[in-house]
């Protein structure tokens, strides 16, 4: 009976400390995200199939974001090899057992879906960078040799990703583990002559280390209208319906880019697009100020609580958000080279809504579990 009051006692806290505000943010863009793959898909005949997809990832995902609420998330600190191993396992099964698209390897079926894993290996590298980094550097990342150290853990992670070839993928782990060491605290000095060396390895880089399509990406981002009915179109076209959308928009599915079916992967990669064409400005800069009040909710607990892994998961979650809101946003704007990076909790995709809300539920638990 004294066990039961406690178990009851010690829910009812949990629940009290819940971010609620972070959670009606995250739902409004969830509500968002619903209606807009919708509108992106209406004309298709396989729509009915798409929203019942969507719904059944929101409610995977949002039971998966309630079991991680409640596990303490301290527990993954004490398995970094493991989180290594299935990290490792996920991404030899790509490569021997994957499915390939549009050039790449990166998902596996299961059943009617499919799943790309490289998105939950990026919230399982927060947690080994998070777990490597508080344990062994509790004085700071203070030198070069030092932050190579710090990547090694995730090193070989790192290659089997960029061999699928997935880019974008690769691109986000390397600015969640810069976000994470900058934030934890490095010297800057290591930090600038890796960024010079970077700068000075940019070309060879791009002559002899991109597969063709990836330097077609770039040339495609630096100058669309040079083949506008051939690479260029899917930025063109976006950019056009950005436009369109002029102070208010068009109205709530009376976009003509989707109707018309002249923006492709409109529910997925170009989602903000179809948003900023039917809600126009207004809107789609709600949406923008949406994702800086979930970042904002996501890091304001590292300023009150005091265990450091838990402060590394709040800092590797909110990079995880904004690198996807600048890569994405600034895609469809043609301001950045078309990477099929997700608009997290607004574009239709199962593996990036289940990562989405695994971050969301580590978020929580960093929050609850305080004692």
């Amino acid at each position: 009976m004294f066990k039961n009051k406690q178990l009851t006692r010690r829910l009812q806290t949990n629940l009290h400390r819940v971010d609620k505000l972070l959670l009606l943010i995250v739902y409004t863009l969830v509500a968002i995200g619903t209606i807009f793959i919708y509108s992106a898909t209406k004309e298709d005949p396989k729509t009915q199939s798409i929203i019942v997809k969507h719904l059944f990832w929101v409610v995977l995902g949002t039971g998966v974001m309630v079991f991680l609420t409640f596990y303490d998330y301290r527990k993954f600190e004490k398995r970094i090899l493991i989180l290594i191993c299935i990290s490792i396992g996920l991404l030899l099964l790509v490569k021997f057992a994957g499915q390939s698209r549009l050039g790449a390897q990166r998902w596996i079926m299961i059943g009617p879906f499919s799943l790309q894993p490289s998105e939950f290996v990026k919230v399982m590298v927060i947690l080994i960078l998070g777990a490597f980094i508080t344990k062994n550097y509790k004085n700071g990342i203070n030198t070069i040799i030092d932050i190579f150290v710090v990547f090694l853990p995730i090193s070989i992670i790192v290659v089997l990703i960029l061999i699928q070839p997935d880019l974008g993928s690769t691109l986000a782990i390397i600015f969640i583990f810069l976000s994470m060491i900058f934030l934890y605290g490095v010297r800057l000095k290591p930090i600038i002559i890796m960024g010079l060396v970077a700068c000075v390895l940019a070309v060879p880089v791009y002559m002899f280390g991109l597969k063709s399509y990836q330097k077609t990406r770039i040339t495609t981002f630096m100058n669309p209208e040079r083949d506008v009915r051939g690479d260029g179109w899917n930025i063109v076209q976006s950019k056009i319906s950005i436009g369109a959308g002029g102070l208010t928009g068009t109205g709530i599915f009376k976009g003509s880019q989707s109707r018309l079916s002249f923006l492709p992967e409109a529910q997925t990669d170009f989602i903000f697009s179809i948003i900023s064409e039917e809600l126009g400005f207004v809107g789609s800069a709600s949406v923008i100020v949406l994702y800086f009040l979930l970042i904002f909710f996501i890091l304001r607990p590292s300023k009150l609580i005091e265990n450091e892994f838990g402060k590394m998961i709040l800092y590797g979650a909110a990079s995880v958000f904004f690198f996807h809101l600048i890569v994405n946003v600034g895609m469809t704007m043609g301001m950045m080279p078309v990477t099929g990076k997700p608009l997290l909790f607004l574009s239709y995709g199962g593996s990036s809504y289940l990562a989405s809300f695994m971050l969301i539920g580590l978020v929580q638990s960093v929050k609850i579990h305080v004692d």
